[in-house]
């Protein structure tokens, strides 16, 4: 038997035809779904938030900060919305920026898409040796004052309730101390790739004398090196000393003036106005 005569049979078969006869009564029907992804007017940078204080326009965590800085930098068009949910990022971390396209973008690739596109609102550095200089401090800042931001954070008891309501206060028990147990071994065992024994004097100290050299660095320019526009260096240590004037760890960063009104600035101008 042909193929074609074995359809014919199927088809012709008295039994298959009642049952087509039968789902016709009943044609199926594709709604539209209610909860379809809505397309992107402008890109849209997820992250920890809100702030450390109420109103405030930045994220409590500095990656968050530092990210959502450099795209106020670029003068780009993008939205920044609080999700505080880590897992829903491709790397398991925040902040991840979606563009209108659909294309996310994490860490180094958000810095390769803003000068890519917006290297026209970003300053430049002038030589090799600011190069070298800048990478310098932007290490010193991202191990240092790293430390001390993680120390005080998940490691000093006294500020163990802030930390928890800012990171997993909007979970339900027990999640949320199943997840703050988690996060807290995370920023240990991060600490202890750099600091074998984590004491708590020498961290602080040593955070204390990058804010120095920072400081020194910055003296009274508007931006890092003299340069007329903001770089990523300016980004990096904006993110952090923003964020550390806002926890008990302030102090370390308010015996440096010129830092103080280096965060007040770039918050007032790029944060607040809009760029």
């Amino acid at each position: 038997m042909s193929n074609q005569t074995w359809r014919n049979a199927i088809n012709n078969n008295p039994i298959q035809q009642s049952i087509r006869q039968f789902l016709a009564k009943f044609p199926l029907k594709i709604h539209r779904s209610l909860y379809a992804a809505r397309e992107l007017d402008v890109p849209r940078l997820y992250t920890w938030g809100p702030g450390w204080k109420s109103g405030q326009q930045t994220s409590f965590d500095q990656e968050c900060v530092k990210w959502q800085t450099l795209l106020k930098f670029s003068k780009s068009d993008f939205e920044t919305k609080s999700l505080n949910e880590p897992l829903m990022s491709p790397s398991g971390k925040l902040p991840f920026l979606v563009l209108t396209t659909g294309d996310v973008l994490v860490d180094d690739a958000i810095e390769k898409h803003v000068t890519d596109m917006y290297s026209e609102n970003l300053g430049s550095l002038n030589n090799e040796q600011q190069e070298a200089d800048s990478a310098a401090y932007i290490a010193s800042a991202d191990t240092k004052l790293r430390n001390a931001l993680l120390y005080n954070l998940w490691c000093e008891p006294a500020n163990e309730s802030i930390t928890y309501n800012k990171y997993v206060g909007h979970y339900a028990k027990p999640l949320d101390k199943l997840l703050f147990h988690k996060y807290k071994s995370l920023a240990v065992r991060e600490l202890l790739t750099r600091k074998p024994v984590l004491d708590k004097e020498e961290i602080y100290q040593e955070a204390n004398e990058a804010l120095q050299a920072i400081s020194i660095a910055l003296g009274d320019s508007k931006y890092f090196f003299g340069s007329s526009l903001p770089t990523f260096i300016d980004a990096v240590v904006f993110s952090y000393i923003h964020v550390i004037l806002n926890i008990p760890l302030n102090e370390l960063v308010q015996v440096q003036s010129n830092l103080v009104k280096y965060s007040e600035r770039i918050y007032n101008e790029y944060i607040l106005s809009g760029f």
